[in-house]
């Protein structure tokens, strides 16, 4: 049975490739250096009915990867802004975040299932890492859907 030993050394923005008993490869590549969170994929605006089920992404790129939360933005009765992180106590909410879908990307979700009026606001996909932070805003809309009352869709002619 061959035994197969690899290491790889970081020289700066060069490395040297995985060491084998057969000898040593090199190689010279840039690897990345480190870079702020930049939001590639923000979030959109959705609106929808009172028991639907909604849905936000983001995707983030970053080096090193960032930390991404999402929080939604209300006011305080004085008028200040306030964030609120998320899921917290909604247990109609949550959010999964993962690597991906490419090197130094991470994506982030949140779920609202079912939508309830009390949803209706602007939520932030926030990023940050140790170089900086970033953030993209999207809006959700609720309509009451009364229970006698079918959902209207918008028509293809219809304007928005």
């Amino acid at each position: 049975m061959l035994n197969h030993h690899f290491h790889i050394h970081h020289m700066g923005p060069h490395f040297t490739l995985p060491t084998t008993l057969w000898g040593q490869m090199q190689g010279w590549a840039s690897l990345p250096s480190c870079a702020a969170p930049v939001v590639i994929i923000p979030p959109r605006s959705v609106h929808n009915v009172t028991g639907a089920q909604v849905y936000l992404l983001c995707e983030v790129r970053a080096v090193p990867p960032p930390v991404v939360t999402w929080r939604k933005v209300t006011q305080s009765p004085e008028g200040t802004q306030v964030l609120e992180d998320l899921p917290g106590g909604h247990v109609n909410i949550a959010v999964q975040v993962r690597g991906g879908p490419s090197d130094h990307e991470a994506t982030a979700w949140i779920l609202i299932n079912p939508l309830r009026k009390e949803d209706e606001g602007v939520y932030q996909c926030h990023s940050a890492n140790a170089v900086g932070e970033a953030q993209s805003h999207s809006k959700v809309t609720v309509s009451h859907l009364s229970p006698d009352e079918a959902p209207r869709f918008p028509a293809l002619g219809d304007r928005m």
